[in-house]
């Protein structure tokens, strides 16, 4: 009977828990439809093959630990530019995500050094893995699950972008 009880309140913790969350960022989800990025309306396009993206950009430490957890789900010509301080193999995870993605590492010149297809959203309760390149990278690029499949963007293809010009200089 306690093992029934104890089951019983963890279910119901859970199911509170996703409900508050949901709110929470369902709330949020909305901004980049709005053509608002994470916290300061700062987006950009980025070419990448022959496919244009509107890209929010994540410059800040906050908007880079958010990313797209904000999200609720993504069109296929939109994306997230991660937009780093100096070159370095950057780590990603899926933690708070609600849907795949595929992520692009760049280095300065915006030449592709890595790519991870289809990444899941962490499953809630299990470790979240982290994914990261071999090569250091100042960009990078999140984009919606099989992207890179579909359009054939491949390592060393390029990312191109006014900001990536910019940076360079």
């Amino acid at each position: 009977m306690k093992i029934l009880k104890l089951i019983l309140f963890l279910a119901m913790f859970l199911i509170s828990y996703c409900i508050i969350n949901s709110a929470t960022l369902s709330s949020a989800s909305n901004q980049f439809s709005n053509k608002t990025a994470v916290n300061n309306n700062d987006t950009s396009v980025v070419e990448i093959g022959d496919r244009t993206i509107k890209v929010m950009l994540a410059k800040t430490p906050s908007e880079q630990s958010k990313g797209l957890a904000i999200r609720d789900f993504m069109d296929e010509d939109e994306g997230m530019l991660f937009i780093f301080d100096k070159p370095l193999k950057h780590s990603f995870w899926m933690k708070d995500m609600k849907f795949p993605i595929d992520i692009i590492w760049a280095d300065t010149a915006g030449k592709i050094v890595h790519i991870e297809k289809n990444l899941e959203p962490c499953i809630f309760l299990l470790p979240c893995p982290s994914y990261s390149p071999d090569s250091d990278s100042l960009y990078v690029l999140e984009v919606v699950s099989n992207f890179t499949n579909k359009y054939n963007i491949r390592v060393g293809d390029y990312i191109e972008s006014k900001l990536i010009s910019v940076n360079n200089s």
